[in-house]
């Protein structure tokens, strides 16, 4: 109702304006007109060599003054006026009477100025349609009928300030004037009336078409805002003419920096689907729709997302391509979903075959490796046996590794009964320490630490410690020449939760300076059974992947060759913890290895 009622005063609103422009040209006109006929008056007494200030001339001086007073306070009072209509009667009826005046001053029956009139009753049907042209050419009829009907029965006498000409008084030329006049009067309401109805009935339905269009329009616009993938027009040339909001928001450009550009430039290799060798051709023949198909857009921000799209003509109502509109949506998060997936059932399916095989095979491996330290006991005093039962007993070893990271991969969800307060920062600490105790770190690698915050997790501590066990060995394997080894833990705060205070991700980040992994293997990294080094068995990694994604976390990694690479976990905080109530260590923020050792901890088993 509230649009209703405010488009409709809108509407009264430009009536009013577009009414009040009429009754000021009728002002102006008026003036216009008597100024006209005061100077032609003044003229044509001049050329008669009489004075123009003659007695016979002033009451046309009267006349003329109360004409422009009267016009002058109407324009003065019309700003002010509410009825309008009323205003425009009293206006044109005014200007009968004034007519009537002049043709009185003229010499009644004889005066020229009777077709003055007609321009008086234009203007009526102009303001007030037929019906209003049809009151004044009324009134016009009554007031001229009646001052020659008086002049004919001599009741009163018209000056004649223009001329000397006295009429004979013939009655029959009385009578035809007045008909003829009157005749004239109504033709002209008639016509001018309906001429004015069908001129304001044309312009209602031109401005209904308008609305209309401007309707149409801003329903397309709001279509093409809201629509949830993004769009993009461009000519025949390849050039942008068009980009909605939801485009500017994948693409990470404003509409000003895309206007403009070409197609080729900001989707590479695109081009060549859209632009026609004969441009001709294309208006007479264009092309069907392609099917959707995918593209990599790298944003300025450097955020890589891959988009799908899909290619449509844009035809006129004769069928004719004056263009192209490209539909696309960022698919970045549905791939990485798919890789999620895909990657979850390989390991799922290799979870299967080590619950299957696993078990069956350790238990032969811890009797050869018993039979084989037996074995090396006895024949310790010949050299050659000996190396060899250390090459069996190596290789027994090794399956075992296989095997227990087989085990790693069986691994669900961590039992509620194992889940316990973690505090991060310290098993961090104790696993480096424990990594150096048993020469994993040497003295080649430098170790570096920085805890922005103290965070307590529930978590399953083996599962965590099995974790970090394995990309710190993952990022000492990637320096074998030593290095740098950086581990922070830091809680960002998310773009939409600038006014929450406590953080809700925590991350924990390790980076090495070591040989960095190429784009296209990132990918796949996290695959069970892939691996880029020669006694790797492919599985360290996915078990990470595996186990972090057991404790609700993800897995993140950002990589250069020969610069190095950074892995990170994310892990939610809980929503129920208390931290303010939880102290279960005390560490500096931004605190080093510290000198003093840890407590005891197992090793876990090597991934």
């Amino acid at each position: 109702m509230a649009t209703l009622a405010a488009e409709f005063q809108r509407e009264m609103e430009s009536f009013d304006f577009a009414f009040r422009r009429k009754l000021q040209g009728l002002l102006l006109f008026r003036l216009l007109v008597a100024v006209f006929f005061l100077l032609l008056t003044i003229l044509v007494q001049s050329r008669h060599a009489e004075d123009l200030l003659a007695g016979r001339l002033q009451p046309l001086y009267y006349f003329s003054v109360i004409l422009f007073v009267f016009t002058i306070v109407g324009s003065w009072r019309l700003p002010k006026i509410r009825n309008l209509r009323r205003f425009a009667y009293v206006q044109t009826v005014f200007d009968v009477f004034a007519v009537s005046a002049l043709i009185y001053l003229s010499g009644g029956v004889d005066s020229i100025y009777s077709f003055l009139y007609m321009p008086v009753i234009m203007s009526a049907a102009v303001l007030l349609m037929r019906k209003g042209s049809i009151w004044i050419a009324s009134i016009s009829t009554l007031c001229y009928g009646t001052m020659l009907d008086m002049q004919y029965f001599g009741w009163i006498k018209p000056f004649n300030v223009v001329s000397d000409y006295v009429s004979s008084g013939d009655s029959g030329a009385y009578f035809h004037t007045i008909l003829m006049n009157i005749c004239a009067f109504y033709l002209i309401a008639y016509v001018s009336g309906y001429l004015a109805e069908e001129l304001d009935k044309s312009s209602q339905r031109i401005q209904q078409q308008q609305q209309d269009l401007n309707h149409l329009e801003m329903l397309n616009l709001n279509i093409v805002q809201s629509i949830n993938s993004g769009l993009v027009t461009v000519d025949l040339g390849g050039s942008i003419q068009h980009v909605n909001r939801h485009a500017q928001e994948i693409l990470g450009l404003e509409q000003d920096q895309i206007i403009g550009w070409s197609i080729e430039d900001l989707f590479p290799g695109l081009g060549a689907e859209i632009v026609l060798p004969d441009e001709s051709a294309s208006h007479s023949h264009p092309p069907s729709a392609n099917g959707r198909r995918e593209i990599r857009y790298v944003r300025p921000d450097g955020d890589k997302l891959q988009l799908g799209y899909a290619i449509s003509a844009l035809q006129d109502f004769s069928r004719q391509c004056f263009g192209w509109i490209i539909n696309f949506q960022d698919l970045t998060s549905v791939r990485e979903m798919e890789t999620h997936v895909q990657r979850m059932e390989r390991l799922a399916f290799a979870g299967k075959i080590a619950a299957e095989i696993a078990h069956e095979i350790k238990n032969p491996l811890a009797a050869m490796s018993g039979s084989m330290q037996m074995i090396q006991g006895e024949t310790s005093d010949d050299p050659d046996l000996a190396r060899l039962t250390a090459i069996v007993s190596r290789e027994i070893e090794r399956i075992n590794t296989l095997v227990t990271d087989f085990l790693w991969l069986t691994k669900g969800p961590p039992k509620a009964e194992r889940v316990q307060p973690l505090p991060v920062c310290q098993l961090i600490l104790d696993t480096i320490s424990l990594m150096k105790r048993q020469q994993e770190i040497s003295s080649r690698y430098r170790v570096q630490t920085h805890f922005e915050l103290e965070p307590v997790l529930q978590m399953d501590p083996h599962i965590f410690q099995q974790i970090l066990w394995n990309l710190f060995r993952n990022a000492l394997e990637a320096m074998p020449a030593g290095g740098d080894l950086a581990v922070r833990v830091s809680a960002p705060a998310h773009p939409s939760e600038k006014e929450v205070r406590a953080p809700s991700i925590l991350r924990v980040e390790i980076q090495d300076n070591g040989c960095g992994i190429s784009p296209d293997l990132q990918e796949k990294i996290f695959e069970p059974f892939f691996t880029t080094k020669e006694k790797g068995t492919g599985l360290g990694l996915s078990t990470v992947y595996q186990l972090v994604q057991s404790c609700g976390g993800r897995i993140e990694v950002r990589s250069e060759l020969h610069r190095g690479s950074t892995f990170s976990l994310l892990f939610p905080f809980p929503k129920t913890e208390n931290r303010d109530d939880k102290q279960p260590y005390s560490l500096p923020v931004g605190s080093s290895m510290p000198s003093s050792e840890p407590s005891p901890m197992t090793s876990p088993s090597r991934g």
